[in-house]
C-alpha cells in the first residue's frame, strides 16, 4: 500500500484556501491508514503556529509545515515584499512549530538552502 501525507494551503487556521473547513477534510482522511502525516504549505509564517495548533487538536498524526519565506506576494504587482526592517525567519518559528507537533519541516516559496540549513542546525 502506498503511503503519503496531505498538505494544505489555508485561508486561515481553520479553512482551506477555498473555504472548506479543515475539520471536514481531516474527518475524511481519518479512515485511511496509509496517510502518515498532515500539514500546511505555501502559507505565511505568521499563520503557521495557529494552524498547526488547530491541526494538532484534530489529529494524532505527525504534522508537516513548509511555509513561505516571510515575505508576502502582491498578486496585483506580481512581486514579493516584506514590511519593516527584516522578515521573520523559518528558524525563528522552529520552537513554536515543534511545540505544536510539527515533525516534517521545510520551506516553500522564496525559501533558500540557507533557510533550510539554519533549521537543520537547530534540530
Amino acid at each position: 500500500m502506498a503511503q503519503a501525507w496531505f498538505s494544505f494551503t489555508l485561508r486561515d487556521a481553520q479553512h482551506l484556501s477555498d473555504g472548506t473547513p479543515l475539520r471536514d477534510v481531516l474527518a475524511l482522511l481519518a479512515d485511511y491508514p496509509q496517510i502518515l502525516a498532515v500539514g500546511i504549505n505555501c502559507i505565511a509564517l505568521e499563520k503557521t503556529v495557529e494552524a498547526l495548533e488547530y491541526l494538532h487538536s484534530l489529529t494524532p498524526l505527525p504534522l508537516v509545515v513548509y511555509p513561505n519565506s516571510g515575505e508576502h506576494y502582491d498578486a496585483m504587482s506580481k512581486t514579493w515584499h516584506h514590511h519593516g526592517e527584516a522578515c521573520a525567519t523559518l528558524e525563528g518559528y522552529l520552537p513554536q512549530w515543534l511545540a505544536a507537533g510539527a515533525k516534517l519541516i521545510g520551506g516553500c516559496c522564496r525559501t533558500t538552502p540557507k533557510d533550510i540549513a539554519a533549521l537543520k542546525a537547530h534540530c
